[in-house]
C-alpha cells in the first residue's frame, strides 16, 4: 500500500504526457501570421578587478517580427527580423545611445557591432512542439557586446525551443498549484501554474543557472496562449554573479536584471 503514491504519480505522468501531446498537435499557424515580440530590459553591473570598480547600466529595447513563412501539421517555419533597436549605456559617467533608426558612428566599435544585429534575418523551422529542427543563422552577435549592452540574446540552435514559445506543455486539464521541475547540464527550474483558463495559463518559475562564467538566480512569470504556446508576456528578475571579459581583462561581475516581454498578433 505504501507504493500507491508513486504509482499514482507515475499514472499521472502519463496522463499529462498524452495530454501535452494533444496539446502540441492542436497548435495551429497560418501562413503570413506575423508577431512582433518586444523585450525591454534594465541592467546594472559592477566590475571589479582589485582595487578597480566599473558600474555598468544599460536599457535596451529591441523589437522582433516573426512571420509565418510555412504551417503544417508537422511544424511551422519563421523568418525572424530585428526590426529596431535602442540601447542606452551608461558607464564611467558617460552615455551612449544607439538608435537603430538612426546611423551608426563608424568609430564606435559597440554601434557598429549593435547595427550588423538590425535588419539581419534568420530563418527557424520548428516541429510541433516548438523545437528547433532547421536554422538559416542571421549575422551572429558578439556575447560580450551582447553583455555589456545588456540585450538579452536569442539562442537559435537545433533541438532548442524557440524563444518566443514555451519548452513544456500547457493544457487546460492542468490545474492552478501545479508544480514540476525541468533540469538540464546547466539550468534548473522549478515551475507552478498560478491560473489557468481556456485562453490562457500563468506559470511561475525560479530557475538556477549555474556552471558558466556567470551563476544566475532567476524568478519570473509568463502568460502562455494556450493554443499557440506563444509566450504573450513574460517578467523576470535575476542576480548573476561569477566574471567577465572586458578589453582582454577578466572582472569579477555582479549583474542585476529585470525584463519585461510583450508579443502580440500583427
Amino acid at each position: 500500500m505504501k507504493s500507491t503514491p508513486i504509482v499514482l504519480k507515475y499514472i499521472l505522468a502519463a496522463i499529462l504526457a498524452f495530454a501535452s501531446g494533444i496539446t502540441f498537435a492542436q497548435v495551429r499557424f497560418k501562413q503570413g501570421d506575423e508577431f512582433q515580440r518586444q523585450v525591454i530590459t534594465k541592467s546594472n553591473c559592477v566590475l571589479q578587478r582589485g582595487s578597480q570598480n566599473l558600474h555598468v547600466g544599460s536599457v535596451s529595447i529591441v523589437a522582433k517580427t516573426y512571420k509565418v513563412t510555412d504551417a503544417s501539421e508537422k511544424g511551422v517555419s519563421f523568418t525572424i527580423t530585428t526590426d529596431k533597436l535602442v540601447d542606452t549605456i551608461n558607464a564611467m559617467n558617460q552615455n551612449l545611445i544607439y538608435h537603430s533608426g538612426k546611423p551608426a558612428d563608424p568609430n564606435s566599435i559597440i554601434q557598429v557591432g549593435l547595427q550588423k544585429i538590425v535588419n539581419s534575418a534568420a530563418v527557424v523551422s520548428v516541429n510541433n512542439k516548438g523545437e528547433i529542427t532547421n536554422l538559416k543563422r542571421p549575422v551572429t552577435a558578439n556575447d560580450t557586446l551582447l553583455s555589456f549592452a545588456g540585450i538579452q540574446p536569442e539562442h537559435l540552435s537545433p533541438g532548442s525551443t524557440l524563444q518566443f514559445m514555451v519548452d513544456f506543455p500547457v493544457n487546460v486539464t492542468l490545474k492552478k498549484g501545479y508544480s514540476w521541475k525541468a533540469t538540464t547540464s546547466s539550468a534548473e527550474t522549478n515551475y507552478t501554474v498560478y491560473a489557468i483558463n481556456g485562453q490562457t495559463t500563468v506559470v511561475t518559475y525560479k530557475t538556477s543557472v549555474l556552471g558558466g562564467s556567470l551563476n544566475s538566480r532567476i524568478n519570473g512569470s509568463i502568460l502562455i496562449d494556450n493554443n499557440t504556446g506563444i509566450i504573450l508576456k513574460r517578467y523576470s528578475q535575476s542576480v548573476s554573479t561569477g566574471y567577465e571579459m572586458v578589453n582582454g581583462v577578466v572582472y569579477t561581475a555582479t549583474r542585476r536584471t529585470a525584463v519585461t516581454e510583450i508579443c502580440n498578433k500583427k
